[in-house]
């Protein structure tokens, strides 16, 4: 027996939100968003930045002292002690 989803649809009165998965409705909802972007390059971020401003994520992450991958399986000697 066949599935006919027009039917049920119409049955279900379009309560049900469209379960659109593919990469196309994705990417669309990630660009139309509010969220601040995870990739661009460095003169897009410049453009993003001058439009929305930094967000608060982005600000003060130099100051951190970075590890290497293989650090993070020495444990970390608290500096001054």
């Amino acid at each position: 027996m066949a599935v006919n989803h027009k039917r049920i649809k119409e049955l279900l009165g379009e309560r049900e939100a469209s379960a659109d998965n593919s990469l196309r409705n994705k990417a669309m909802s990630r660009a139309m968003g509010a969220g601040t972007p995870r990739t661009l390059t460095p003169h897009e971020w410049e453009q993003w930045y001058a439009q929305h401003g930094i967000p608060e994520s982005h600000i003060g992450g130099e100051n951190e002292s970075k590890r290497r991958w293989w650090q993070f399986w020495r444990p970390r000697v608290e500096q001054g002690s």
